[in-house]
């Protein structure tokens, strides 16, 4: 493990970036005194993303919105789904989808330790299956369908699509109602164990914490793949 501490330049304050022996970037941003603590776990897979490797195959193109849609059925699990274990800590919990990345976050006043363990532990056990993957379509797809009356969204998107005429950016990081009815709980497998690999992700943490406190999480609950 490696790891160096920073002086900001403009701020004057420390923060400290990890070479984890798992793979995983971290970056710890302690700020003593205050009262809330902040944890991002995210990986480099978004919607321009649109194909995958699969074992003893070439690369297949996957269906538009299939990062955003892995990233809504993450939270589920067969047990407890996240928000449900989140709620009993108190954190408020979040995740967003963009172009090139996917991330899921937290914020918190208390119990810090135990929301990172949250955090780390149904970021890395999926749980798909195909029944709950035809629910979410109907879901997803209300979502997409909000967004095609929101006037500023489909500016930027018609403008996306007039600057970019081949770039997947021009494409609705949600996808559309018809790409997203072709994937399958298998796809989200694939696309999971493709992009979801400790060393193509970063965890970063500010707040009422320390490098100590989020290393014994990490070294207790990440696991290389």
């Amino acid at each position: 493990m490696l790891m160096r501490k920073i002086k900001n330049s403009l701020l004057g304050d420390l923060y400290y970036e990890i070479d984890h022996k798992s793979g995983l970037k971290i970056f710890v941003y302690p700020k003593v005194g205050y009262e809330s603590s902040y944890a991002v776990f995210g990986t480099n897979y978004g919607s321009i993303d649109t194909f995958i490797k699969r074992q003893g195959e070439d690369a297949i193109k996957i269906p538009e919105g299939t990062a955003h849609f892995l990233e809504h059925k993450l939270f589920e699990s067969e047990e407890q789904d996240a928000f449900e274990r989140f709620a009993t800590t108190g954190a408020s919990a979040n995740a967003f989808t963009s172009f090139d990345k996917t991330c899921y976050l937290f914020s918190c006043s208390n119990k810090f330790a135990e929301n990172l363990e949250i955090l780390l532990d149904f970021v890395q056990h999926p749980y798909f299956t195909q029944e709950t993957v035809e629910k979410e379509q109907g879901i997803i797809g209300q979502e997409i369908k909000m967004y095609q009356d929101v006037p500023s969204w489909q500016v930027l998107f018609n403008l996306f699509r007039c600057l970019f005429h081949n770039h997947p950016v021009k494409i609705d990081i949600a996808g559309t109602v018809e790409s997203i009815a072709e994937i399958s709980a298998e796809l989200l497998y694939d696309c999971y164990n493709n992009f979801y690999n400790l060393d193509n992700m970063v965890l970063a943490c500010a707040g009422n914490t320390t490098v100590e406190e989020v290393l014994s999480v990490v070294d207790r609950i990440v696991k290389k793949r």
